[in-house]
């Protein structure tokens, strides 16, 4: 869902904007590779106009690790687990949470196997996060240049 909707939204903003330039890629710490989406995400993002039907898992690599511009975790045992297994872990590394200035919460959790209820939670905590996101990856990316 993360995925999505970070695409969505650097999608609609000016043709000119660096993040346009971007390659927006999820991957899984613990994902197989060529799994279609749950129902549940799937309907989840289907009520904010996205459709996922046709994504596929990718597990992470290292290969997207050494490419990687920033990484974005659901969960801060997603940051540690890159950490002990890849080489070069990206500067740039932090949960989705935490570009929210003051965010009390870290986390969010996988609502894999979770009610529909958790799935829509975890969405609209990504679509809360995704301004903060943006401004910090442009704000990265000016120092880049």
């Amino acid at each position: 869902m993360g995925e999505a909707l970070l695409k969505h939204a650097i999608g609609g903003l000016p043709k000119d904007n660096p993040l346009r330039n971007l390659e927006i890629v999820s991957a899984g710490t613990s994902a197989i590779d060529g799994m279609p989406p749950s129902p549940n995400s799937v309907k989840a993002l289907e009520k904010v106009g996205i459709d996922i039907s046709s994504h596929r898992s990718s597990a992470l690599t290292q290969e997207l690790i050494d490419d990687c511009f920033a990484l974005f975790a659901m969960e801060k045992g997603h940051l540690q687990a890159v950490k002990s297994y890849y080489k070069n872990y990206p500067k740039r590394s932090m949960t989705v949470l935490q570009c929210i200035p003051h965010s009390h919460e870290i986390d969010i959790p996988d609502p894999y196997g979770c009610d529909m209820i958790e799935y829509l939670e975890v969405r609209d905590d990504i679509i809360g996060a995704i301004p903060h996101i943006i401004k910090y990856l442009e704000n990265e990316l000016k120092k880049n240049s």
